[in-house]
């Protein structure tokens, strides 16, 4: 009976401490779960907020207007545009054409020693920064005359070639200078016949002075 008792004791505590050690467990897993939850969540949270910043930048960095190509005849002004997002940094919107290569950085717009026939320009029009070049008139030599613009942070840069042509009308131009030029060398010489016709003092000149006569006195005897 007594040996009973004694292993009857003996699952008590082993019971008892079965029932401590799984306590102990039900109190430690809550912590650690709680901080792992916590590490996951900020591991989570740190890249959306970096993904969502980058998402912004594109959407500032952006062109509104792209210049492009113009085909225009001889004689007639050219005009290219380049407009970007009102919120985005400066740009360049560079000329190169027979007159010379010229910047326009906007949205100062401040260009030195440009040519009369060449006029740039920075604007604001509806949340739009717009760049402006204007070739006032155009020859043979601004043929394949490129502008580039250029935004800060921003690989891409638009590009605008021009092309002139001749529609026909220099040649009629020609031909009107011509016919006109021959009538007029015509009209200058009928004006100056008339006038010398006219005029006694060129006609003398002309002819050249003219000797005395030697007068003879006829004396008659009545």
């Amino acid at each position: 009976m007594e040996k009973t008792k004694v292993e009857m004791r003996k699952r008590r505590k082993v019971f008892n401490i079965c029932l401590l050690l799984l306590a102990m467990l039900q109190i430690t897993a809550p912590s650690s779960a709680k901080s792992n939850t916590t590490n996951t969540t900020l591991n989570r949270t740190t890249p959306i907020k970096t993904t969502t910043t980058s998402a912004s930048n594109p959407a500032t960095l952006r062109y509104v207007t792209r210049p492009a190509n113009l085909t225009v005849p001889v004689g007639e002004p050219a005009v290219f545009r380049c407009g970007v997002h009102g919120a985005s940094p400066t740009f360049t919107f560079t000329f190169y054409g027979s007159k010379g290569n010229y910047s326009l950085n906007c949205p100062s717009g401040h260009v030195e020693d440009i040519p009369q026939a060449l006029y740039g320009s920075c604007g604001t029009k509806k949340g739009e920064s717009l760049a402006v070049w204007t070739l006032k008139g155009t020859s043979y030599s601004d043929n394949g005359t490129r502008v580039v613009c250029q935004l800060a942070n921003n690989p891409v840069a638009p590009t605008a070639i021009l092309h002139v042509y001749d529609d026909g009308r220099s040649y009629s131009i020609l031909i009107g200078c011509v016919i006109g030029g021959f009538f007029g060398i015509l009209l200058v010489f009928g004006l100056s016949y008339l006038m010398l016709r006219r005029s006694e003092t060129l006609q003398s000149w002309f002819r050249g002075g003219q000797p005395e006569d030697d007068m003879d006195t006829i004396v008659t005897k009545k």
